[in-house]
């Protein structure tokens, strides 16, 4: 017999050792009873719950990762939620490289005649929500006085002092629908398409431009001596709201800025953009007002167990607390998963306001408010996949659901390690302005339940 045939016997025959001894009913009995691992499952576990009003949140970081993508324009009043006003300031700068950011000032000959400076506002579908088949108004104001990029922002961060108007534009929202414009490089005009708008400015403040000295082209800091930014405020109270994308990190918001549109000495035409780039400050104030709204009644502790109510922007936040989670210490959990389900209120006119499509989840700790780990670890193009936090279409036709997978977060609480109460927000607030009504956890038909399957040691 050949090695090979000798090696591939005694294989079998220990393969048939080892069949011929393992006796399901015996393998495992020398472990005493309580070594004995104990599966379980729960979904009874006492939950509070109420809608809380938001303080604020941070609008701008010099961080490009801590800034927004979209930045609203709006005096928002919503039929549930009362009043939302949101204005924007930002800086234009001066052209950089895009590979050394050096500067790339310009060059305003002698002789330079401006033919118009124009405010261009980049915005896609997602920059409106509500009621476009309006007409929204704004004007435009030159700041004062400056304020630092440096410097994180927040909602309630006040706009700096305010000067002249420039300018006051109303039109009505077309998000889809690309407006085509002309480039002019040297007296070679290209036309150029994407979905913006466009507002005059006065044709005094390219003049001025023009022949500013050559020294406040030297940096952007002496620019901004000249022109500390401008303010878009909302002057018409509307059924919507409205934001544009002024983040060179969103799609088209490079082209954002202040256009200047002049002739040499030669009768050249030529254009100069001020852009609103990566080292431009910019930041959102909020105002909100739910006096007479049908949210008011149900915000803060003890008046929210039936109904929730859950805004975007500076709206609101909803507190969810587990006051005898630690009952069971000890346990290991292997999957815990929250539902919140989504109310068909009266009035909401879903039809006009989409319901929030995406929630999150965080904590208050010693350094403020974080995000739970279960979505911070979650791949970012797989977040819906792993911690979940989607609008879903409930069983049986029943009320929509958002499910979000806390496991790990939920152990550190039973461990002590965690405090017993998660916020419950939507996802990127200051981007998305998106609202709904959700179950509490007292509502008689869709409670808010915590699902938890753990093993006990």
């Amino acid at each position: 017999m050949n090695r090979i045939l000798r090696g591939l016997f005694v294989a079998v025959c220990c393969l048939g050792l080892l069949v011929g001894c393992t006796d399901p009913t015996i393998v495992g009995e020398e472990l005493l009873e309580g070594d004995k691992v104990q599966p379980g499952f729960t979904d009874t576990i006492s939950i509070t719950s109420y809608t809380s009003r938001l303080d604020s949140f941070r609008t701008f970081s010099s961080s490009l990762a801590g800034q927004l993508g979209r930045y609203a324009v709006s005096d928002f009043k919503d039929p549930i939620f009362g009043s939302m006003k949101a204005s924007t300031v930002i800086q234009a700068r001066m052209q950089r490289d895009p590979i050394f950011f050096t500067l790339n000032p310009p060059t305003f000959a002698s002789g330079t005649t401006v033919d118009s400076i124009v405010l261009v506002l980049p915005y896609d579908p997602g920059s409106f929500y509500g009621n476009l088949n309006q007409i929204y108004s704004f004007e435009v104001i030159q700041l004062a006085e400056g304020f630092a990029r440096e410097d994180d922002y927040y909602s309630n961060s006040p706009l700096p002092a305010l000067g002249n108007q420039l300018a006051s534009h109303s039109f009505r929202p077309s998000p889809n629908d690309s407006t085509v414009t002309i480039n002019y490089s040297f007296d070679i005009a290209d036309t150029t398409s994407f979905p913006h708008i466009r507002v005059p400015l006065p044709v005094s403040l390219g003049e001025q431009l023009v022949l500013l000295d050559s020294t406040f082209f030297e940096s952007d800091s002496a620019f901004l001596n000249f022109l500390p930014g401008v303010a878009l405020r909302p002057t018409s109270e509307n059924g919507g709201l409205t934001s544009f994308n002024l983040s060179p990190s969103t799609p088209n918001g490079s082209q954002a800025g202040i256009y200047v549109y002049y002739r040499t000495s030669t009768d050249l035409r030529n254009q100069y953009q001020f852009p609103f780039n990566e080292f431009s400050g910019r930041y959102v104030n909020y105002e909100t007002d739910f006096v007479g709204s049908e949210a008011q009644p149900f915000l803060g502790e003890g008046r929210g167990d039936t109904l929730l109510f859950l805004k975007g922007g500076l709206g609101t936040q909803i507190k969810i607390k587990f006051p005898h989670i630690t009952e069971l210490k000890g346990v290991i959990v292997n999957e815990a998963l929250l539902d919140v389900a989504y109310i068909d209120y009266p009035g909401a006119q879903e039809e006009i306001y989409d319901p929030v499509q995406q929630l999150t989840l965080s904590r208050e700790t010693p350094d403020g408010v974080l995000l739970i780990d279960d979505f911070v670890l979650a791949p970012s193009d797989l977040v819906g996949f792993s911690f979940g936090g989607d609008l879903e279409d409930g069983p049986n036709g029943e009320a929509g659901l958002y499910t979000m997978n806390i496991s790990t977060h939920l152990q550190r609480v039973i461990d002590g390690e965690e405090p017993d109460e998660l916020i419950l927000s939507v996802f990127r607030r200051g981007d998305n302005h998106n609202r709904g009504v959700m179950a509490g956890s007292k509502h008689p038909e869709f409670p808010i339940k915590l699902k938890v399957t753990f093993t006990k040691p």
